[in-house]
């Protein structure tokens, strides 16, 4: 599933090629995608409305229109937002498109049809906790401390800190040396700095190496994000851990893995 990385990278991309631009035309093939209304409900909204700006809150790709409603687009297990020349590429399992003024076409590819599409009206916003670039470290501690559950979890649950998954999450508690099955109300205020530490520090580093490309990701051109060929411990469950030599371990959380060291992470 994208997480923040992968959404600010689409959006980046997007911002470019999207601002300024009119709606002319929206096609579908499978309506179930939208949600908060029908799919011609939602055209005759949409239609003729300028993309005035492209942003993100949490994973939810947000295209904000003129007269201030906004198209929302979340890309769930298996979504790609693709920029497109052509209407009908040769590509399979584009579902969802969108035309554009000056002939362009932004396509949502999603093979398990996973994603979906919401226009929300002017004022409406999602149900999610502070992002988890911006949260300050004061708020950051006062979410974690109230909470009795595992870490992992905790980091994965979008309506206390949004923006983090499954990938971001192993690579956080690695660099700040936290074991993901500790309890949230047994870490100290120094480990609490450290997590926060590893939250900017990888989302960052991810942000700039564009993502990461380990099944269906891609950028809105089709190509490759770079953060997997340098990640420290996510899917390395068998090899030696960079920075002690251990062999590094993988679990199940809440039907979520989970691979950590068990050296250096307690």
């Amino acid at each position: 599933m994208p997480e923040l990385p992968e959404v600010e990278t689409i959006v980046r991309h997007l911002k470019l090629r999207l601002q300024g631009k009119k709606i002319t035309a929206m096609c579908t093939d499978t309506p179930r995608l939208f949600r908060g209304g029908n799919f011609e409900q939602i055209i005759k909204r949409a239609k003729g409305k300028t993309i005035e700006k492209v942003d993100r809150e949490g994973k939810n790709i947000c295209l904000r229109l003129s007269g201030g409603e906004t198209l929302a687009i979340h890309l769930m297990m298996s979504g790609k937002l693709l920029h497109l020349a052509v209407e009908q590429p040769s590509e399979k399992h584009i579902h969802f498109w969108i035309k554009l003024s000056g002939g362009k076409y932004l396509a949502l590819h999603d093979i398990r049809k996973f994603g979906w599409v919401r226009l929300l009206g002017k004022g409406n916003k999602f149900t999610i906790g502070p992002d988890a670039l911006a949260v300050p470290l004061s708020e950051f501690k006062e979410i974690i401390r109230k909470r009795k559950g595992v870490i992992k979890n905790i980091l994965l649950n979008q309506k206390l800190i949004s923006g983090i998954g499954n990938i971001y999450s192993d690579e956080i508690l690695w660099h700040a040396e936290i074991h993901p099955l500790r309890r949230a109300d047994s870490l100290t205020e120094k480990e609490l700095k450290h997590i926060h530490t590893a939250v900017k520090k990888v989302l960052r580093l991810a942000i700039k190496k564009e993502g990461t490309s380990f099944s269906d990701y891609r950028k809105p051109d089709g190509s490759e994000g770079g953060y997997f060929r340098i990640r420290k411990v996510y899917a390395r469950e068998g090899e030696k851990c960079s920075k002690d030599g251990t062999i590094m371990e993988r679990l199940v959380i809440s039907q979520r893995s989970a691979c950590f060291c068990p050296k250096h992470q307690k």
